[in-house]
């Protein structure tokens, strides 16, 4: 993926005013880490919200703000709650050659063998996965292929799943990210509501 940069300039609207800023179409955002001072910025929105969507949480952005430059990640997304319009972000600078922990979504394809029948489905058990890689490097997302579903005992294990080269996996490498599981049928269903329905009917005199 290429280098996703936004142009951003300092902010000095506070308080109330940012409302207005909103309103013309700019969202406030921060930039901080260790070694550098916390700066107030404002991006036009349309191209925030446009780089949060290619970059999410694990590919890393470039802040241009006049000559200066900033190699960030998002930390955190602010959105109206009802409306979920984007309100502010908060960016962490970071190095571009120290290796960074992130987690990394899973994302599910193919198809269990396994599932196939109908008394067996697929359960996914895991969303993300934590990885360790440099900041180029962090993958936007780790494919999960179901095919290995192939029987009724069948496991994928976070172990299981491919990482890019130079990714290395930091969450437990037999946490369960998918399993098969069996589903009950509406005839046993229904036995099992009929003793039920049984009690609950009262005595007569």
């Amino acid at each position: 993926m290429d280098q996703i940069t936004i142009e951003a300039q300092q902010r000095t609207a506070l308080g109330k005013k940012v409302k207005a800023l909103r309103r013309e179409g700019i969202t406030p955002f921060h930039v901080y880490g260790s070694a550098i001072a916390s700066e107030s910025l404002q991006a036009g929105t349309f191209e925030l919200v446009h780089a949060l969507n290619e970059a999410g949480f694990t590919t890393p952005l470039t802040v241009k703000v006049g000559n200066d430059e900033h190699f960030v990640i998002v930390r955190e997304v602010q959105r109206h709650p009802i409306t979920e319009r984007l309100l502010h972000v908060d960016m962490v600078a970071i190095s571009r050659t120290e290796r960074l922990a992130a987690e990394v979504p899973l994302v599910f394809e193919g198809e269990s063998l396994a599932a196939r029948d109908a008394t067996l489905q697929v359960s996914e058990d895991l969303y993300h996965l934590e990885v360790e890689a440099l900041p180029m490097e962090i993958p936007h997302e780790l494919k999960v292929d179901l095919a290995a579903l192939d029987t009724a005992v069948a496991v994928i294990y976070a172990k299981d799943v491919k990482l890019p080269p130079g990714v290395t996996l930091v969450s437990d490498p037999d946490l369960v990210v998918a399993h098969i599981v069996g589903t009950v049928g509406e005839e046993e269903t229904a036995e099992a509501k009929e003793p039920q329905a049984a009690e609950q009917k009262p005595k007569e005199s």
